[in-house]
């Protein structure tokens, strides 16, 4: 499994077409995909979302982790992207704060079991790990 992440908008998917030739219409959006439909893609993305989606409907951290070890254990070739959502302002609302702790761990599990990470800012990557 290879961990993408990134601020909004710096071109994460751009950079995983052109480096892993994943075409960006075969990259399957965490908000418009089923369960099954993730876990059988190659790259997924705004993986955030999807966290922030299932706290939304009252979804336990714990069944979020255990999809995401699902996903781990299923494919291991899949592409996970995800914004970075834990810099700048803390925001006063504590459902945006749990969703930004949830990322952030959810996040370290993916790294944890990660080939590789790379951090892409301006379209250009950094290897974390």
């Amino acid at each position: 499994m290879r961990l993408i992440i990134g601020g909004a908008y710096q071109g994460k998917r751009r950079y995983v077409a052109d480096k892993y030739g994943i075409d960006i219409a075969e990259m399957k959006d965490c908000m418009n995909a089923n369960t099954t439909e993730l876990v059988n893609s190659k790259c997924i993305y705004n993986f955030h979302l999807f966290i922030k989606s299932k706290l939304e409907v009252g979804q336990e951290f714990s069944e979020i982790v255990e999809f995401t070890k699902l996903l781990l254990e299923n494919e291991r070739n899949i592409i996970i992207i995800m914004d970075e959502v834990g810099s700048g302002i803390i925001p006063m609302e504590k459902r945006e704060r749990e969703w930004r702790e949830a990322v952030g761990r959810i996040g370290c599990i993916l790294a944890e079991n990660a080939e590789s990470v790379e951090r892409i800012a301006c379209g250009c990557a950094v290897k974390i790990k």
